[in-house]
């Protein structure tokens, strides 16, 4: 079984990022917060107790067409990540398993069957990134 502690965050893939923080941080006066130092720019912002991460897209230089650097995707934090490989394995659904371990975090991501990205996230206890506590 699959412990959600909670809705943690939703990324949106954003075509321009500072149009984007402008909109999100100055017109909607959304709190931007801490993000770690992934290899890729974006931005982070509170909105209540859950997270807003936006992620800029790249171009790709071979071939000169936009690609989004990463899925627009919702998070889940768990209690466990290694359930939740178990109940993936379990029902033989194929995922991935993020690198970021040194930041703080282990990650599984997945697809539904319409390819919805779904990422489950589980902070190091001295590393959880914009809780409560």
């Amino acid at each position: 079984m699959i412990d959600v502690v909670r809705l943690h965050h939703v990324s949106f893939a954003v075509r321009n990022l500072e149009a984007s923080k402008r909109f999100f941080g100055e017109v909607l006066q959304f709190p931007e917060i801490e993000r770690p130092n992934f290899q890729f720019s974006g931005a982070w912002y509170a909105i209540g107790d859950r997270q807003l991460h936006l992620i800029a897209e790249t171009c790709n230089t071979n071939t000169g067409t936009t690609q989004i650097s990463r899925s627009d995707h919702m998070a889940l934090e768990v209690s466990d990540i290694g359930a939740v490989k178990e109940v993936l394995d379990g029902n033989s659904v194929e995922y991935s398993v993020g690198n970021n371990s040194d930041l703080g975090m282990d990650q599984v991501f997945c697809c539904d069957p319409d390819g919805h990205v779904i990422e489950f996230v589980h902070y190091h206890p001295d590393r959880r990134m914009g809780s409560d506590a």
